[in-house]
This record gives structure tokens, sequence and C-alpha cells, in this order.
């Protein structure tokens, strides 16, 4: 299966300007500019994005086009970083666009996952999340589970055996929700919304605050809300402030120029700070 993608598009740019190519069932190989997720092997062909190991379907198109925000029109965004002498490189790299999952729910599971924790906790949590609860495909690879699978278990044996801590009773309670119909997540991810009512709506999910409503609305394409946590702070200080302590509205002021744009303005300078060893020059 093939997909056309939008004329700025960077593949391995896409792929990791954000840590969930890190995450399972994700699997990235810098060498072969390849993404891996159960039996799916992603590549670029030409100009087109290519997607082995699952039959063509509007369910399968769909959930490729949200992983890499096909639909997500970053034109405006790109005009205003060549006014911005930090940002210049962004329109050259083709940055812009963040990896989601395919379904809102695994990026919720996730979001809970990085909460309160450091990454390399988050990257095993989710890896035995998905060891334990997700259901094997044709080729024995484990998927990200559904709501379904997570709910099968009791909380104290997530707890356990995911090392999910405090977060066990919350991504339970999303998954019990989402099964039984009282957390309809189509409804709150109605794109017809206005970014103000969609962080409204996400804010209401299990174990996510302004932090994750924020990151879950970067990954919708809409930036007007900076997801403030430790990593926003050290870098804002470090970069800006010499290291001194700073209110976060200080810290948030200075991205406000950027409207719309705000998060991925932010998100551009620190991905930067490591482009050159995740993302080899094109």
């Amino acid at each position: 299966m093939k997909l056309s993608v939008p004329a700025n598009f960077s593949f391995p740019s896409t792929v990791v300007s954000h840590g969930w190519y890190l995450l399972a069932p994700f699997r990235w190989s810098a060498k072969d500019r390849v993404l891996r997720r159960a039996d799916l092997t992603i590549s670029m062909d030409g100009r087109d994005l290519r997607v082995d190991g699952a039959r063509d379907s509007a369910e399968l198109r769909a959930k490729i086009t949200r992983m890499f925000q096909l639909g997500v029109d970053t034109s405006e965004f790109v005009a205003l970083t060549r006014a911005s002498a930090p940002h210049r490189w962004v329109e050259r790299s083709g940055f812009g666009r963040l990896l989601c999952s395919p379904t809102l729910f695994e990026d919720a599971v996730k979001i809970i996952a990085t909460t309160n924790t450091t990454w390399r906790q988050t990257v095993r949590m989710t890896e035995l999340l998905v060891a334990k609860c997700g259901r094997r495909t044709r080729t024995k690879q484990a998927a990200f589970p559904e709501p379904e699978d997570i709910v099968r278990f009791p909380v104290d044996e997530l707890q356990a055996e995911c090392r999910l801590g405090y977060r066990a009773k919350t991504m339970h309670a999303l998954a019990s929700g989402v099964v039984d119909g009282s957390i309809d997540l189509a409804k709150i991810s109605d794109p017809s919304q206005t970014t103000e009512e969609l962080f409204a709506g996400y804010r209401t999910l299990p174990g996510i605050g302004p932090y994750g409503a924020a990151h879950l609305l970067a990954m919708d394409g809409r930036h007007d809300f900076i997801a403030v946590d430790s990593e926003f702070r050290r870098f804002v200080r470090e970069t800006y402030h010499k290291g001194n302590a700073v209110k976060d509205a200080t810290m948030l002021r200075r991205y406000a120029r950027w409207g719309r744009w705000k998060y991925l303005a932010y998100w551009a300078e620190l991905w930067s700070s490591v482009a050159n060893r995740l993302q080899p020059e094109d």
C-alpha cells in the first residue's frame, strides 16, 4: 500500500522528532530508515509512504494518516519559521509533524505512562504492557492492547507485572470506560470542535491533566497549548534564563508570538538540540 505525503513531509524527521518511536510496538531502524510496528513495515518509496505487511483498507489508511499527521497543514508554521533564526532549519529538514499512535486510546495510555516517571521507565512500562496484554499477530508479534485486552486483567496484576505503579488503576479506568461506553473517544476527539473544547474534553479522560491534554492536542496537529512538564521547564531555564528558576507564565510568554503554533515552536527548539545525532542530514 502506498500513500501520498504532503510536499514538506520528511519521513525520518517525523519519526524521530517525537519519542513515541521508542515505545512498543514501534521499532525504528535509523540505518535502513524503516519503521516497524507488529507486522507492518513502513518506509518511503520515492515520494510515497509505503506500508507493507497488511492488506490495503480504509481503516489502515486512516490509521497511517493519523500516525504521520498526513492531514495536518503545517505551511503557516513553516512560513513563520523563515523569520526566526533558531527555526530556519525547519523548512529544509521537513520538521513539523509528530509521530502518533494509530488510535487516541493508545496515545492516551502512553501519555499516562510518561507522568511522574523517567523516560526509561516509560519505555519499560510500555514494553511490558504490550507483551502482557497485546494480542499476537499472524507472525506472533505483540500488538498494542485494545481496551478489551487491558480490562481482562485486574489492576494489581497490571501494577505488579507491568511496573505501572498507580498508573495501572488509571489505565484500567480508561480502558473500562471505553469498553462500557461511558467514555466516547470519538465524541471527545471530534475535530469539528474548537481547540478549547478539545482541550476540555481530553481533560475529562482518566489520568489526563493539562500536560496530557496539551500533548494530545499536539497529536491532533493543534499546538495552541504547551504541555508544561519538567523537560519544558529545564529547557527554557537553561536556554533562556541561564539555569535560573522562573515562573511557568514567564516561560510560556516566550512562545506567545507563535499563536496557534506555540507548542511546535518550542518542540522545534528542543528537538534541534539533539537532531544531529538522531537524524543524519539529507
